[in-house]
């Protein structure tokens, strides 16, 4: 495949954790971008936003929760017990 530069503008942080990732990928940033690009490409021709991974598949369902469950109440709680966070 022929390759040509691109140049991108990303904010510093973004690019840190690129090359962060890219090191821990044993890959470049370059790579990532372009499996990004092309996994992007091919959850469209299949009809879904963003590709689902086998874990993801395998515990989907496990947990029940009620019809009028609200997380967001559960989120409160959690954030104040552990932070002292209140609304």
């Amino acid at each position: 495949m022929e390759t040509s530069k691109l140049t991108l503008r990303p904010s510093k942080d973004v690019i840190e954790l690129a090359r962060q990732m890219a090191k821990e990928e044993h890959t470049s940033i370059t790579k990532m971008f372009s499996s990004f690009i092309l996994s992007r490409r091919k959850a469209r021709t299949n009809g879904k936003s963003i590709p689902v991974g086998p874990l993801t598949r395998e515990i989907t369902g496990i947990l029940k929760v009620p019809a009028d469950w609200d997380y967001t109440k559960d989120m409160e709680g959690i954030l104040e017990e552990k932070y002292g966070v209140r609304k």
